[in-house]
């Protein structure tokens, strides 16, 4: 406890703005630390379309903070809290790795602040007050054929996908969980910038429709207090450091595939206000989370990044058959990053076992298309690992860009999601199904038709065809308001808000022994 409050105070910190979880775990009441000084530099990760393993885009933003810091900057990382989900399914931990990790690991990883449970009950208390006003034959005079608001679970369970609840003898209705990092409360609290703000947009939040297709709302309810109270500490950014004592806020973790794919903006605004460099990390490829980033977190261009790093290693490059294809699917990525006119710098992850003359080719390749590059070797060698990447990226953040956007709130719904396909999935055709036609003609009717797009799409290829289908068809196949959050949620091709279990999840192996947690990868 005592390293992390020097490190605080030297942060400028109080104590009294600090509660502590533990010796290595604290909160940081943050209001009082945002102000209008000069922001610090704002780092964006980014990477290739990952493998199953991931492309070790948390550990090189680890290794990279650490490298800054070893370099004397003042700098904190702004990271995602990591999902139950996966830890015990197959992608496996979201902390880090080697000599590139944040601490305590276990803690982080498994119920760390509690965060991720208040923000599960917070949003089940929602669909139970719904399905009470419902039993109670309540005046709202709820449809319940319509609900909007759906249950969440901090789990991979594919039998909550649809199922059906008896709400009394006589009234049931259809319901779908969503995994609590797809779920609609925990995008809210993300994109929150104040406890004003976040109750704002509880209350904004559309969950229904009555008998007479009327719109119902959260306010609606009357328990925007009790969600209040059950979010009050679930909204402070959670304060940890690195194996290497580099300070990193750890707070929130909506998906990329199925949500936005970073950590809350209230972390990151701290971040910015309190070092000159804030490293944060979108999800998954740059398809989904840079997209994401660039055109629902940073719609209003008060969160432009200064240099945007791309981590890549030699596996993914491999899965994609980039080797045999003259670096297309790389390419492809780093041409997202170009559509902005950002400063951009490639990480290359390279990993024991991986092909020295592979390598060669790339590093070739890069420099022949004039893409800057470094390796990040903090995994092994810790920060002395990443000091020329931080070197680079110190370089580029540092250079002058005219940023340029992609998508116009004015810009009609069909046509923002054209220019997110067309740009980055690189197809033409996009088809759209009777369903998404019809709720796409009723928002076009309502104030919500500005609101910025979020995709739904497979995080495992650019265009969405895994299994390379020969007649491969983009199906728009849903397409729903998610008033509170601010954005117009657009489902391609059957994706799953809840993901389900592996045939051999990592829960096969975790265990307590010695009273140590061991298993975690």
């Amino acid at each position: 406890m005592e390293k992390i409050k020097k490190i605080l105070n030297k942060l400028k910190i109080n104590d009294d703005d600090l509660k502590f979880y533990g010796n290595n775990i604290t909160k940081i009441d943050y209001e009082n630390y945002f102000c209008n000084k000069k922001k610090g530099k704002l780092i964006l990760m980014t990477s290739i379309n990952p493998t199953q393993a991931g492309e070790g885009k948390t550990t090189t933003a680890i290794g990279l903070a650490d490298g800054l810091n070893y370099l004397k900057k003042s700098v904190i990382l702004a990271l995602r809290e990591p999902s139950i989900g996966p830890v015990f399914g197959r992608k496996g931990t979201a902390t880090g790795g080697g000599e590139s990790e944040i601490e305590p690991m276990s803690e982080i990883n498994l119920h760390f602040t509690g965060d991720i449970h208040a923000i599960s009950t917070a949003n089940n208390l929602v669909s139970a007050t719904i399905d009470s006003e419902i039993y109670w034959n309540s005046k709202l005079n709820f449809d319940s054929n319509r609900i909007v608001w759906k249950r969440c679970l901090d789990l991979n369970d594919r039998a909550l996908r649809n199922m059906e609840i008896q709400i009394s003898k006589n009234v049931s209705r259809k319901e779908e969980f969503t995994i609590t990092a797809a779920s609609n409360m925990m995008t809210i609290l993300s994109l929150s910038k104040s406890e004003e703000d976040l109750r704002d947009r509880i209350n904004d939040s559309l969950i229904a429709y009555d008998k007479n297709g009327e719109p119902i709302f959260l306010k609606s309810l009357e328990i925007t207090g009790s969600l209040m109270v059950l979010l009050k500490d679930a909204i402070k950014p959670n304060f940890v450091l690195t194996k290497n004592d580099t300070p990193a806020l750890v707070h929130c973790g909506p998906f990329a595939n199925i949500a936005t794919g970073t950590n809350s903006i209230i972390s990151t605004n701290l971040a910015l206000n309190l070092a000159d460099y804030c490293i944060v990390e979108s999800g998954f490829g740059s398809d989904l989370g840079f997209e994401k980033y660039m055109n629902i977190i940073n719609n209003e261009n008060d969160l432009i990044p200064d240099c945007v790093v791309m981590v890549i290693t030699l596996r993914a490059l491999n899965l994609h058959k980039d080797f045999e294809n003259n670096f297309t699917h790389l390419e492809q990525h780093l041409k997202h990053v170009r559509l902005y006119n950002l400063n951009l710098v490639v990480a290359i992850n390279f990993i024991n076992g991986d092909s020295e003359k592979q390598l060669i080719a790339l590093q070739d390749w890069l420099t022949k298309n004039n893409y800057e590059w470094e390796l990040n070797e903090a995994y092994n060698k810790g920060p002395i690992g990443a000091v020329n990447l931080a070197n680079r990226v110190i370089e580029n953040s540092n250079r002058q860009f005219k940023f340029k956007t992609l998508i116009n709130s004015q810009d009609s719904i069909k046509e923002k999601i054209k220019k997110i396909v067309n740009n980055f999935y690189y197809l033409n055709e996009i088809n759209y199904t009777e369903n998404a036609e019809n709720s796409i003609s009723q928002i076009n009717l309502s104030k919500y038709k500005e609101y910025p797009i979020c995709m739904v799409k497979s995080s495992n290829s650019i265009d969405g065809n895994d299994f390379n289908q020969k007649n491969y068809k983009l199906i728009i196949d849903k397409v729903i308001v998610n008033s509170g959050a601010r954005f117009i949620l657009v489902f391609t091709n059957n994706v799953m808000s809840m993901p389900g279990l592996n045939k051999n999840p990592n829960s096969k192996i975790i265990d307590l022994v010695n009273k140590k947690v061991c298993g975690l990868k």
